[in-house]
């Protein structure tokens, strides 16, 4: 235990040997999650509080269970521990339990449940239809969500699929059908079913819940409905429960994750207790700082390495020209020591990928990406062997780190990304820049190009919003590089370049404090708090992108749309007077 605690920080070890019964630890980005995870279990495990051969360890990945256990190894527990993902583990369970009762006829596992829909889908539909169907079934499964509960559930979240709510409530019963006909379940029936067993057996379950009594959940923020459901369900009257997890990384929602079970963990466990991990072991400060401009917040995490290199942002003419500048930084980084893999290039989409790979390729670069499917395949033979450069999506970048990361296709339609349209989408794309931005832990670059081919069409493209609000931040913060040299030189030129009708900063004070005794007007006479007229994040955005229209103020992020509509026309009005005022 000592030398547990020589190992960690104060914060760590107070998070490892904290007794609650029902523990959230709140991780940061870069703060030893996984570190503090495999501790807590070493260390409750040699101090008799737990037994190793009684503990669930719930991960998303098979990679990270295997790395739970490795770790735990390493830490010298004798015994081992029940680790995996969600579906491996309630699968395993329904093995198990089906050959306790000798079904004559198990269900069969449906892997591909597209395959199975697309027999189902009308021919008629064109393939970005049916793909959106089967996107809102996967959606609609994994709120436990039936063709009855559907409509009410859909319209809430505003889902506005192509094919209509009505037709969605159709395919999903065929679907339920055509699963049953064929005694086949798929991968959230697995969840179901495991529930299902549970439920109804309370002898089974008090036994499962015995063999189990220490649970812990990486990764908390990622949980859906569904799987939540499931742990609820394998937690017992005496079980203990230790869940880890980041707010500002819940970028799964589009697959039904919601971080509502973190942020409100004590509305669930009411006797819960929390601790925090503020400290980045990763990232320089100017990365943390750069990147927490993206959440519209000062940086919550406290960088405990030294000044390092200021993150740059490079305009391209067009999307060939923003790869082969790419190519070259990578090539420049390998003549100085850095290692092919230990550079990465995040981007958006999929789609982004092949302009890359085909340059890297003409560059001589080995290189590794993601196929179609989503598998990782070196692309590219390396003479290196694994020595090569990553390029990913910023999805697929979760949970990974590199010494030089470039964020390539800082455009408005990919970051955010077009069909983001609703304030909770929007905040997510915020939230999964923030992510791509926090995997760099020496060097970050970012870049975006004025003009990008789809197909055989070049088309003007607009830098992301976010680039004008990372800009400010770096201006305001004066962040020092290594040498000391300050950014505020650097800073203008690129916001002159790229944002050449910026406010200047004599006027956006003018602004904001007409904004804020505005604000403050309204918030005395309605008897509420200013924050509650508006958020200070949306005060922040409006000041940034001046809107002049309601179409334009209905682009802050921060700002409902009932907001919008009732203060639109005064908040636009205050804008342009100031405007007129001259600094």
């Amino acid at each position: 235990m000592e030398q547990q605690k020589n190992d960690l920080t104060s914060a760590q070890y107070d998070a490892v040997k904290h007794d609650a019964k029902r523990l959230r630890i709140l991780a940061g980005a870069g703060s030893g999650k996984t570190r503090v995870l495999t501790h807590r279990i070493a260390h409750q495990s040699n101090a008799l509080r737990i037994e190793p051969e009684h503990v669930l360890c719930l991960t998303f990945t098979k990679k990270a269970a295997e790395e739970l256990r490795t770790r735990l190894k390493t830490l010298g527990l004798d015994s081992p521990v029940t680790a995996g993902t969600f579906h491996a583990l309630a699968y395993a369970q329904l093995q198990t339990r089906w050959n306790d009762l000798r079904l004559s006829r198990p269900p069969s596992l449906l892997e591909n449940r597209r395959r199975l829909l697309g027999s189902i889908l009308p021919e008629r539909l064109s393939f970005e239809v049916r793909e959106s169907i089967c996107t809102e079934i996967d959606w609609a499964t994994a709120r436990r969500l039936t063709p009855e509960t559907y409509p009410e559930a859909a319209g809430k979240a505003q889902r506005n699929p192509p094919a209509g709510a009505t037709q969605i409530c159709e395919f999903l019963y065929l679907f339920f059908q055509e699963k049953k006909k064929r005694n086949l379940i798929d991968f959230d029936d697995i969840l179901e079913h495991a529930i299902r067993d549970l439920a109804n057996d309370a002898d089974y379950a008090a036994g499962r819940h015995w063999k189990y009594r220490y649970i812990f959940v990486d990764e908390f923020q990622d949980v859906n409905p569904l799987q939540f459901a499931l742990l609820r369900a394998w937690l017992g009257v005496d079980s203990s429960i230790c869940v880890v997890g980041d707010p500002n990384q819940a970028i799964y929602s589009w697959n039904g994750a919601d971080a509502k079970y973190l942020e409100n963990f004590n509305a669930y466990f009411p006797d819960g207790q929390t601790v925090e991990l503020n400290e980045n072991f990763r990232s320089t400060p100017q990365i943390i700082t750069t990147a927490s401009s993206v959440l519209g917040s000062n940086p919550s995490l406290n960088a405990q390495k030294p000044n390092g290199e200021i993150p740059t942002v490079h305009q391209a003419k067009n999307c060939s020209a923003e790869a082969e500048y790419i190519a070259r930084r990578i090539k420049e980084h390998r003549l100085h020591a850095e290692s092919w893999a230990g550079q990465a290039v995040l981007v958006r989409t999929h789609a982004q990928i092949n302009q890359l790979e085909d340059t890297f390729a003409r560059f001589s670069i080995p290189f590794k990406a993601p196929q179609n499917n989503g598998s990782s395949s070196e692309t590219h033979a390396s003479p290196y062997g694994s020595d090569s450069v990553t390029i990913t999506t910023f999805h697929a970048a979760k949970g990974l780190e590199w010494p030089v990361v470039f964020v390539a296709g800082l455009e408005a339609g990919f970051s955010p990304i077009s069909h983001a349209t609703s304030v909770p989408s929007l905040d997510e794309e915020r939230r999964l820049l923030y992510v791509a931005m926090t995997r760099a832990q020496n060097q970050l670059h970012c870049s975006w190009s004025r003009e990008r081919t789809f197909g055989k069409k070049k088309i003007s493209r607009k830098p992301s919003p976010y680039l004008k609000e990372i800009s400010y931040s770096m201006q305001t913060a004066n962040i020092q590089a290594a040498d000391g040299q300050s950014l505020r030189k650097r800073i203008r030129l690129f916001r002159k370049q790229i944002f050449p009708v910026a406010t200047p900063q004599s006027s956006i004070t003018k602004q904001k404090k007409s904004l804020e005794d505005w604000r403050e007007s309204k918030a005395l006479a309605a008897g509420v708090n200013p924050r509650d007229v508006i958020p200070d994040e949306a005060v922040e955005q409006i000041l940034f992108q001046n809107p002049q229209t309601r179409d334009q103020l209905r682009e802050i992020s921060h700002l409902n749309d009932f907001t919008a509509a009732r203060y639109g026309e005064e908040i636009i009005r205050i804008l342009s007077d100031e405007n007129a005022v001259k600094p």
